[in-house]
């Protein structure tokens, strides 16, 4: 009897040893599957606690009586770490607040906090300065993991580094843009520089093209429940965010700056998400940019709304901005034909490599999508009301239109879904698209000019005459 039991028991832990390595094996799985990430997707991480804490009240801040807080909110700026503002409180200023360290903005409790700019400036500068610039003695392959410099005295891991090439960009060539990437040193060996992801471009330094790089110390802007905004609309851009890296912005609202609400310069790897951004930008303004990603790279924005502007997010940059991503966002217009010409509910300008639009709401502007770049992916997205095309290609090459909707409200139909400007000569990929009416040629351009076009599974809905 005793020896049945035994045998039933080593049994018992057999299986349990079975049934512990089947479920390890699927964790393992699990986890290395989530580490998979395309290069594109950045994860949403919680933002670190800073070491001090201070507060504007300490320096003689109200936030609920209808003086200027400017000198007490900069004071506490000043102080680094984190600064915590009440919510439902208004601190009213009459300058730009600036800094240029790590700092953490958020509120006490859920409830936003308003910081009003009664000038006609912007409300928040983080300006994050360089330490030194030298030059590439070497020439660079592309997918390279180094670059090799004449001195790298004072590099150091983590450090941001901008690299500046002399020549052009490929396409839409306006004298200032050129070849470029931002990168995150990793290791600094000798005269190599190694980097965090592989180089995208090839660079020719020391024959015949000149390549600088500037650093940058490793410095980020956290942002939470905050809300930057004008008494009225003033053609200005309400946040200016250069050279920062890991940056977060969370349930951030920017009001009536009809020119930019947030100008992210150089960044690296910034996540925005539920911001509300309603810029009531006019005709007269040419930009009108909810968010604009201007030389950066790994910008994540997802959950966002933007409400009357000329585009919802913008990637440029005298430099190319790279893996760019916008997901779950809504972009609201004003109808087709009532801003500046190029509106879109979101955009590439020129200079923008491997972005990409997914699962996003567009309504009422010129263009759904107005793309000038190379390797562009809009997928999944819908757009609704009045305008002349789901997408309007002007430069660059590789853009891939996937799974995306049109929906007709009030009677509404496209004039075409894709218009496909001369400048461009690349490939096109359209496949799987619905459109609830059109009205017009699926594309419209000159496709004998494309290198390629191919349009697959497509439904369309021609609209009666």
């Amino acid at each position: 009897m005793k020896r049945r039991i035994l045998i039933e028991n080593k049994k018992l832990l057999l299986l349990l040893c079975i049934f512990a390595f089947v479920l390890l094996s699927f964790l393992l799985l699990i986890s290395t599957t989530s580490k998979k990430k395309d290069t594109h997707i950045i994860e949403t991480t919680t933002v670190p606690e800073q070491a001090s804490v201070h507060t504007p009240e300490e320096f003689g801040a109200n936030g609920f009586d209808k003086k200027a807080d400017t000198t007490a909110l900069q004071k506490a700026i000043n102080k680094g770490g984190t600064i915590v503002l009440k919510s439902g409180a208004t601190y009213i200023i009459d300058k730009p607040l600036e800094s240029n360290l790590t700092i953490h903005i958020k509120t006490d409790k859920y409830e936003s906090a308003t910081i009003l700019q009664k000038a006609k400036d912007s409300a928040f500068i983080f300006d994050n300065k360089s330490i030194l610039t030298t030059a590439v003695t070497q020439p660079i392959s592309s997918k390279q993991l180094y670059i090799e410099l004449h001195s790298t005295k004072g590099i150091s891991p983590g450090m941001l580094l901008h690299l500046k090439s002399d020549k052009p960009w490929y396409w839409d060539d306006r004298g200032y843009l050129t070849k470029g990437e931002l990168h995150k040193v990793t290791k600094v060996d000798g005269h190599k520089v190694y980097l965090e992801r592989p180089l995208v471009e090839g660079y020719q330094a020391g024959k015949g093209e000149e390549v600088t790089v500037t650093l940058y110390p490793s410095a980020a802007l956290y942002l939470e429940n905050i809300e930057f905004a004008h008494p009225e609309p003033y053609n200005t851009i309400m946040v200016k965010v250069n050279n920062t890296m890991n940056s977060k912005l969370q349930n951030v609202t920017v009001k009536n700056s009809k020119r930019i609400g947030i100008l992210l310069h150089t960044t690296y790897q910034t996540e925005v998400t539920n911001a509300l951004i309603d810029l009531q930008t006019t005709k007269d303004v040419t930009s009108g940019y909810g968010i604009q990603d201007y030389g950066g790279t790994g910008t994540f924005i997802t959950d966002s709304t933007f409400k009357r502007i000329r585009r919802g997010v913008d990637f440029s940059g005298d430099t190319p901005s790279r893996y760019g991503v916008v997901e779950n966002s809504k972009s609201l217009g004003y109808g087709k034909g009532k801003l500046a010409s190029g509106n879109s509910g979101f955009g590439t300008h020129s200079t923008a490599e491997y972005i990409t639009f997914r699962n996003n709401y567009v309504e009422d502007f010129n263009y759904g999508f107005l793309v000038r770049g190379r390797d562009i992916t809009v997928e999944g997205n819908t757009l609704n009301g009045r305008s002349i095309s789901f997408i309007a290609i002007t430069f660059g090459d590789n853009v891939k239109v996937i799974k995306n909707e049109y929906q007709s409200s009030f009677n509404s139909a496209l004039d075409m879904f894709i218009l496909v400007y001369d400048n461009y000569k690349g490939k096109i990929e359209a496949n799987q698209n619905v459109i609830e009416a059109l009205d017009g040629p699926f594309i419209k351009g000159k496709i004998g000019l494309l290198e390629s076009f191919s349009i697959k599974e497509n439904d369309v809905k021609y609209k009666k005459k």
